[in-house]
């Protein structure tokens, strides 16, 4: 019997148009797909899911430009991202032609991610907090950024130019794509006064997995479904997710498919794997973020689908801005704020 089964698993190899010997990369965040998901993908295929992770956007960008000598078949890429390297010829999306299953994705988030990418998964930008060390739950972007003194050396924040600046510019009433240098300075300002009181920069999961001081992160600048993850990590119910009043931003994660891959039709065959309903179910609710998929709703949890950190209230998303395409000069003007800011903390 062991041998007639391992013939059995040795012909279904054998068969499958790919073996073991293939793999594809993904460029990805840490822990955004399941690896039961992966695990029913090799035996499906017999092909290799290898992952390269990125914890900020910058980083990713850095290694998009270098795709070719890491070898990446696909990536992981916010809504702006999307579009600026798909302007570019750098990568690009399958239709429906190609790859059928998309035809489940809500157009809300397919005209997000745009014509260059397909939308992975979507969410909120918050505020992660440790429930056994902050006494209230933050409601204000102020929480983060005027945090009260017991916090101060425990707040997380994101290095980025969208991000690191969104919760200033919010608590504020501004656009998060606001171009007046009036509003980045005032943002500037305030993340200024803010430095004293960070302990890190580095996105959350990152540092709970990789420094020592990790225990000393009490509340943290995250998207929302990393509160999960931050619990797996420190082996605790502790993270807890909110949105602030003042409201917040809605992001897209689309993903794409590079050029310069030797494998697309194998990549576009993956994307479409990872839209199959019950696929895209499963994934959503092992790493607690929302699909974009319309038809793995029915097949979803009621929990996760009930879970307002996941899908939040229509009273957020009347509130929620987007992310948009910034200028050059804008995108210089925030460089330079992240940069001074993380060298005023670093010298402190």
């Amino acid at each position: 019997m062991p041998y007639r089964a391992g013939i059995a698993a040795l012909l279904t190899l054998l068969l499958s148009p790919y073996t073991m010997a293939e793999k594809l990369t993904l460029l990805n965040w840490e822990a955004y797909l399941d690896p039961d998901v992966i695990a029913m993908w090799q035996a499906e295929t017999g092909v290799e899911i290898e992952q390269i992770y990125f914890d900020n956007d910058e980083r990713r960008d850095r290694m998009m430009v270098d795709a070719g000598r890491h070898h990446i078949d696909l990536v992981v890429l916010d809504e702006v991202a999307s579009r600026l390297f798909g302007e570019r010829g750098v990568s690009f999306a399958p239709t429906t032609a190609q790859a059928p299953n998309l035809r489940h994705l809500d157009p809300r988030f397919t005209d997000q991610c745009g014509k260059h990418s397909v939308p992975y998964m979507w969410g909120s930008l918050g505020i992660a907090y440790r429930n056994d060390k902050v006494g209230t739950t933050p409601v204000s972007w102020s929480d983060l950024m005027r945090p009260a003194p017991e916090l101060v050396g425990h707040i997380g924040m994101l290095d980025d130019g969208a991000d690191m600046l969104a919760p200033a510019l919010l608590m504020h009433g501004q656009s998060v794509n606001s171009d007046s240098r009036e509003a980045l300075q005032a943002a500037f300002e305030d993340l200024k006064q803010q430095v004293p009181a960070v302990l890190t920069y580095d996105y959350a999961i990152t540092y709970l997995q990789s420094d020592t001081n990790a225990d000393q992160l009490y509340m943290a600048l995250v998207y929302s479904g990393d509160q999960d993850t931050l619990n797996e990590v420190q082996g605790s119910e502790h993270w807890q997710y909110v949105v602030p009043s003042e409201g917040t931003i809605l992001w897209a994660d689309c993903l794409a498919v590079l050029q310069g891959s030797d494998k697309q039709e194998l990549a576009i065959r993956f994307i479409d794997f990872l839209n199959r309903p019950e696929i895209a179910a499963r994934n959503a609710q092992s790493v607690w973020v929302a699909t974009p998929n319309t038809a793995a709703y029915p097949l979803l949890d009621e929990e996760f689908s009930q879970d307002p950190t996941v899908y939040p209230s229509a009273d957020v998303m009347a509130k929620s801005q987007l992310y948009g395409v910034l200028s050059d000069e804008n995108l210089m003007l925030r460089k330079r704020i992240t940069s001074a800011i993380r060298k005023l903390h670093d010298a402190k």
